[in-house]
């Protein structure tokens, strides 16, 4: 098997709606079998943890990992030098079959990008990338195929027959 299918869902601008469409997605793609993950890119630095719980208190005594493992859950919070980069988290991520990326601009995967009349209607992705767009705009030309944002049965639809059919084909033959 060539390791999951990647999907990057980016918009020019903030709070057009990525993190509301990957959220619709992932049920429907559940229901239809798939493993599914998510990487969220962050501009800003962020706490998960909490300042006074143990684990806080291991990462902030210099702990170069520290995992938090919970009946249900697990999360690692690992210390790193540089960001790192899509593809390096990527190849550790194997076991999935589509990996959904929120905020990833200007990486070389499959990209559906979201665009909102009130924020604007700039198409940001490269031609080569991008493969859908997800908007409120009905009238929106591009040269890729345009969904309602709202529409995640269908959205769902094209990526399992664009990207994660032929992966199953492809890991068969």
């Amino acid at each position: 098997m060539k390791g999951p299918v990647i999907i990057s869902i980016i918009s020019k601008r903030c709070n057009t709606g990525k993190t509301t469409l990957i959220s619709g997605l992932i049920p429907i793609l559940k229901a239809k079998g798939y493993k599914v993950m998510t990487v969220k890119y962050s501009c800003y630095d962020f706490e998960i943890d909490q300042e006074d719980k143990d684990s806080y208190k291991h990462y902030n005594s210099g702990a170069d990992r520290t995992m938090i493992v919970g009946p249900a859950k697990r999360v690692m919070i690992e210390r790193s030098e540089e960001r790192m980069s899509i593809e390096s988290i990527l190849k550790e991520q194997w076991d999935v079959d589509v990996i959904l990326t929120e905020g990833y601009r200007g990486i070389n995967f499959p990209t559906i990008e979201v665009i909102r009349e009130a924020r604007g209607k700039e198409i940001y992705t490269e031609r080569r990338n991008l493969v859908a767009i997800a908007s409120d705009v009905t009238t929106l030309k591009g040269f890729a195929p345009v969904f309602d944002i709202n529409d995640y049965e269908e959205i769902s639809h094209f990526i399992e027959i664009n990207y994660l059919t032929i992966k199953k084909i492809n890991s068969v033959s």
